[in-house]
């Protein structure tokens, strides 16, 4: 598509911020270009473009010039557009991490009926249904599910805290027949 197709279509959305990331997203994706956040070990947010090394490489750098450029034009949209890639986990996270705040993490995330699995390749996953606290429970409780579900997911995406997960795992739950490592809170 070209280039300027793609930025009038943007301009149809000057009161969708949402709607005008996820439609810069899609564009940014179309010309063979990818994105990533990085978060420094201070915590400085970036936002990475890449591209494939061929032929088209010089046309790619264009619409992402221009792409870029029409982005930054509104002052929030950049913030907006970290923000959700943070909260989606499109991140390389170089923060240290703090082992207790790991484990705090992992401790508040399973007492809210939460389920963290290993995989027999040995990936880290998280599983389970609902948590009755957000069903049926006070809006106190609900918070505190809610802050526990949070602090876990940020810790996940810290680099280097997936193997401290997976120990903990390997030595706290039990193993499945498929496999898989399970821990969980005991159900009363």
């Amino acid at each position: 598509m070209p280039i300027e197709t793609m930025l009038a279509n943007l301009r149809e959305l000057t009161d969708d911020d949402v709607g005008y990331i996820d439609l810069w997203r899609q564009y940014l994706k179309s010309v063979g270009l990818s994105l990533h956040l990085q978060i420094d070990k201070e915590g400085e947010r970036h936002l990475q473009i890449g591209s494939p090394a061929d032929p088209q490489i010089r046309h790619r750098w264009r619409w992402m010039h221009f792409l870029v450029r029409d982005l930054d034009e509104v002052e929030d949209r950049r913030p907006l557009l970290i923000k959700l890639m943070q909260r989606e986990g499109v991140c390389w996270d170089q923060r240290p991490v703090n082992r207790r705040a790991v484990t705090a993490a992992m401790r508040d995330f399973l007492r809210s009926e939460g389920r963290i699995l290993v995989t027999p390749d040995g990936r880290v996953e998280e599983g389970a249904g609902i948590p009755s606290a957000l069903l049926g429970g006070t809006d106190d409780e609900a918070a505190a599910c809610l802050n526990a579900n949070h602090a876990f997911f940020d810790v996940r995406h810290r680099f280097k805290a997936d193997p401290q997960i997976k120990r903990a795992v390997q030595m706290l739950g039990h193993k499945t027949n498929n496999g898989w490592w399970v821990l969980e809170a005991a159900r009363a």
